[in-house]
């Protein structure tokens, strides 16, 4: 349930960072060596282009890849104010793709005074992606709280062969496939753009990203927006307890909207996931449903109603929009580059058998998704190592000031991560919106829309920290 689902990539729209601190290792780090950009045509008025850049930016003529990336030009070039660059999360979703799809959804501000630019990160969408698909299929389909010592093993045997699969095909990668790792990258392709300066436009897990550059390289900053905020400096426990807290908080504001509407609610959700052939796919769509309201919420009442009396195919909906399935069977999540991601950023836990001790915890704050969230991430425990290790004591006092956007009741990004990533950075601001979605710019409410516009074009702490 790491994933931070299909509605960014719909709406919003499936987010850490490190640090210019007092005695941090990575102060004022150079930018890592990359190649130029050379452009062409790509549909619509978009263009696009590859940024070769190091896997290792310390191994000199050591392995590169190349990164996607693509541009649109500002509506108004002679008002442009410089790159915005777009990220919407998952991590493990193709920023090039939600950028064509989704500009619309940017503003109009925002599209007419900034190119628009977005990059796959590395491991997705098309820079160099990773394929474990031999295995993935197992490993999606185990049950989410194993029953037995059977169950149990068989979670375990499929991560295994899940990590092992990943590391034959791609262990050259996978050492440095970290927020800070693709920081660098985003810092590569500032000066191949030939900007002094970026502004940053992150979605949930793509907050971490914004983060780790703001750390990395505080002076580069010109505006930077973390929207659905993800704290970087927490455990893989504490990321998987607080946001199962956050959906199944969610699950129960549903079942109290359900009752007043006469839909169905938990009850019925209990008895179908009880009887699912596959109870993972239950748990996906519930999630999905619950992160965007008040639409996804009449979904989860009709799927719900339609599977106690046979038909799944409203449930089995909600979820491939959750993995933004495709009509030929792919995903527009990239469930291996996710993986990829959270086992580099997050303090993971010792051994399979830590998280198998860790599961009464995770059931008892969120007996629906603990268990299952926390068992998402099972493929760590036989995950390379990282080159560097898990981010430590992030933050920054950035050369301009950042604008940190947290929903009061977000299921998939919790408020106090908000909280949270706001305080790592003195020249931060958190506004708080009264929203049980996740994430918030482009939804059409004016409060945060026009804060957000009115903050890119003049980056200042805004006049309000409240919406409505």
């Amino acid at each position: 349930m790491a994933k931070l689902p299909r509605r960014m990539r719909r709406l919003v729209v499936n987010a850490s960072a490190l640090g210019l601190l007092l005695g941090c290792a990575w102060l004022a780090e150079p930018p890592p060596p990359a190649s130029r950009l050379v452009w062409h045509e790509c549909g619509g008025d978009f263009s696009c282009a590859q940024l070769r850049v190091p896997v290792d930016r310390r191994a000199r003529g050591g392995a590169t890849l190349e990164l996607r990336v693509a541009r649109l030009p500002a509506g108004k070039p002679d008002e442009r104010l410089g790159v915005l660059f777009v990220n919407p999360g998952g991590p493990g979703i193709s920023a090039v793709g939600y950028l064509r799809s989704s500009w619309p959804r940017l503003g109009d501000v925002t599209r007419e005074r900034f190119d628009l630019v977005a990059f796959d990160t590395r491991g997705t969408g098309g820079s160099a992606p990773l394929d474990c698909h031999e295995s993935l299929e197992r490993l999606m389909a185990q049950d989410p709280a194993p029953a037995d010592a059977q169950e149990w093993q068989a979670a375990v045997d499929a991560s295994r062969a899940f990590a092992d699969e990943c590391a034959a095909k791609h262990g050259a990668l996978l050492p440095f496939m970290s927020s800070a790792d693709s920081a660098r990258d985003l810092e590569s392709l500032r000066a191949a753009l030939g900007e002094e300066q970026i502004s940053y436009l992150g979605f949930s897990y793509g907050t971490a990203l914004g983060a780790s550059y703001a750390s990395l390289y505080p002076e580069r900053v010109r505006a930077l927006v973390l929207d659905g905020a993800v704290d970087p400096a927490f455990d893989l426990m504490q990321f998987a307890r607080e946001q199962a807290n956050a959906v199944e908080a969610a699950l129960v504001a549903y079942d109290a909207e359900a009752k007043q509407k006469g839909w169905q609610g938990s009850e019925t959700l209990d008895e179908i996931y009880a009887h699912a052939p596959r109870r993972s796919t239950v748990l996906y769509a519930t999630a999905e449903a619950l992160a965007t309201p008040p639409d996804g919420w009449r979904d989860l009442a009709s799927a719900l109603g339609r599977a106690q009396v046979g038909d799944s195919s409203g449930v089995e909906a909600l979820s491939q929009r959750y993995f933004g399935e495709r009509s030929d069977g792919t995903r527009e999540l990239s469930v291996e580059a996710q993986l990829a991601t959270l086992c580099a950023d997050q303090h993971r836990l010792a051994s399979a058998e830590a998280y198998r001790a860790a599961l009464p915890e995770l059931a008892a704050g969120s007996p629906h998704f603990g268990p299952a969230n926390l068992l998402s991430h099972l493929p760590c425990a036989f995950w390379p190592k990282p080159d560097e290790g898990p981010m430590r004591e992030p933050g920054a006092r950035t050369s301009a000031p950042i604008l940190v956007i947290a929903n009061r009741d977000d299921p998939l990004t919790p408020h106090l991560w908000g909280e949270r990533l706001a305080a790592r950075f003195p020249s931060a601001t958190r506004v708080d919106v009264e929203s049980r979605t996740h994430t918030a710019f482009g939804r059409g409410d004016a409060c945060i829309d026009s804060l957000v516009e009115s903050y890119l074009v003049a980056p200042a702490p805004p006049a309000r920290t409240h919406c409505p």
